[in-house]
């Protein structure tokens, strides 16, 4: 008796094992077909080959009627950098840096105080292993992604994003991914609220075309003028201040960068001035910031519309690069209140 219960035992437990086999078999030979085919489109990032290549990954990844692939295009590629626990690599950006964050403690990220689109970098950790992230976040909508590797001796130590547009644009057509973000149509996102690229640019070019209604208001220094012609207002409340730039000298000048202050009219006097500084949004062409030699040009600049306190002027600033033609003129409320609608 006992020894007929063993058999039948033995039989179920033949039974399932043959069951199991089967019912692996019959999962495998569906979702190698295809069964997950028809969620990922063509262009997603997920290869069916991926998915079939070994029965777990395919039991681990059930066919779901509102799976969303992530498609190529939507994809931002990534910059690979190396980082030494004894030397520092720098990374330039097109424009100030917002915020950043790194994947791991070991990654040490500044940004200088004077140097506000400059990203000193460096490992705090001697050898790590492994692979991780750093993603930097810049005021013009900018997002820029990094895989870090450590390395004792890297061979880069100083990049510049802006010089590496063309090389972003061939790889990213390459690959079918989406678009490097100092090339694509970004969103600026302030306190005021949000900024559309493109309409600062349409905005920008209607203010070039626009009559000059306001004289005699600027800046000279060693034959480099710049003087305010005009200022408009767009539908999204910013704020355009059309400059005329002319180096009557022989000497190129070179825009470092300009920068709008809100400041006491007094400050120099006073013990505690009160500098606020407003978020340049676009300073139009972007592209053209070298004046050769008695050239001119025309510069607008954009920023969030504004008004002035009593005892405060907005300073307009204008640096030249790798020299001391330093531009600057104030505006008050007067001046202000003559602004236009575009």
């Amino acid at each position: 008796m006992k020894f007929m219960m063993k058999i039948k035992l033995i039989r179920m437990k033949r039974n399932r094992v043959m069951w199991k086999t089967l019912n692996l078999f019959w999962t495998i030979l569906m979702f190698g077909q295809g069964g997950i085919s028809q969620i990922a489109g063509n262009d997603s990032i997920i290869s069916n080959s991926a998915m079939s290549s070994t029965y777990l990954r395919t039991i681990e990844i059930e066919p779901h009627p509102f799976i969303l692939p992530i498609a190529k295009a939507s994809v931002r590629g990534s910059y690979p950098i190396e980082l030494s626990y004894s030397k520092t690599t720098h990374i330039i950006f097109p424009s100030k840096i917002q915020d950043f964050d790194a994947g791991s403690d070991v990654v040490i990220a500044t940004v200088p105080e004077k140097l506000l689109n400059v990203l000193r970098v460096k490992s705090d950790a001697k050898g790590f292993s492994g692979e991780t992230n750093m993603t930097v976040f810049t005021d013009d909508g900018g997002l820029f992604s990094f895989l870090i590797r450590y390395n004792d001796n890297p061979e880069v130590f100083n990049i510049n994003i802006s010089n590496n547009i063309a090389a972003d644009n061939q790889a990213t057509h390459s690959l079918g991914i989406g678009q490097s973000s100092n090339n694509s149509p970004n969103t600026y996102l302030m306190e005021e609220g949000g900024y559309l690229e493109q309409s600062l640019i349409a905005s920008s070019l209607e203010v070039l075309v626009r009559k000059d209604f306001i004289r005699q208001l600027g800046a000279r220094k060693s034959d480099m003028n710049v003087l305010l012609k005009g200022i408009f207002l767009d539908e999204n409340n910013v704020l355009y201040l059309k400059l005329n730039m002319k180096n009557k000298s022989l000497m190129p000048y070179q825009i470092d960068f300009i920068k709008v202050f809100v400041r006491d009219k007094n400050h120099i006097k006073r013990m505690a001035a009160q500098d606020n500084e407003i978020s340049v949004l676009m300073d139009y062409p972007m592209s053209i910031t070298h004046l050769n030699g008695l050239q001119n040009l025309e510069k607008v600049i954009a920023i969030p519309n504004c008004t002035l306190a009593d005892g405060k002027t907005m300073e307009i600033e204008i640096y030249e690069k790798a020299g001391g033609r330093h531009l600057k003129f104030q505006l008050g409320n007067d001046t202000l209140l003559k602004v236009k609608r575009l």
